[in-house]
């Protein structure tokens, strides 16, 4: 097998720098709001869910950080949660595209076009849950093994590098 340097770095900025920002902002609001402390992974905030509903407790996160849980925690659950808001907000771009003006927008909204939009929000998370058959439609990989460890290594930069940037920010205050 060849390594291709220009695969390698179309996967490191096409995937790795995405995911990276991703994790970074996951990690980052995660501490900072007191769902995790500083230096536990993300996993931690997973099996603190488990706990609260074993106990019967209350758990309460932000939506993103919920849907994120919902998608499994981790790196899997952080690219099936990128592939749902990159396919809901794909869907939602062409929905609004179909429109020429706010009137025509307004004469054709229903409850059928409503509910349409509730039903594809619900069978978008067959893709997020298959991430990894959804992104190889969307841009050309020759070298899948190259995407999946540009983004992993993004995942686990970003996580270190919200850890990284919080410790500062405590050392400084």
């Amino acid at each position: 097998m060849e390594i291709n340097n220009l695969e390698i770095l179309r996967a490191l900025f096409i995937a790795g720098i995405p995911t990276a920002i991703v994790a970074y902002l996951m990690v980052f609001f995660a501490i900072k709001r007191g769902y995790v402390e500083l230096g536990e992974d993300l996993v931690e905030l997973k099996k603190r869910k488990k706990q609260a509903k074993k106990d019967k407790a209350e758990f309460k996160v932000n939506p993103v950080h919920s849907k994120w849980l919902y998608f499994g925690g981790g790196y899997y659950g952080l690219m099936a949660l990128s592939t749902y808001a990159h396919v809901e907000f794909m869907e939602v771009y062409e929905f609004f595209l179909n429109f020429s003006s706010i009137a025509n927008f307004i004469d054709q909204i229903s409850f059928g076009a409503i509910v349409g939009l509730i039903i594809d929000s619900f069978l978008n998370l067959i893709p997020a849950f298959t991430w990894f058959l959804y992104w190889p439609k969307i841009f050309i990989m020759h070298q899948g093994w190259y995407w999946l460890g540009a983004s992993y290594a993004g995942y686990h930069f970003g996580s270190y590098l919200a850890n990284w940037f919080i410790t500062r920010e405590n050392e400084s205050s």
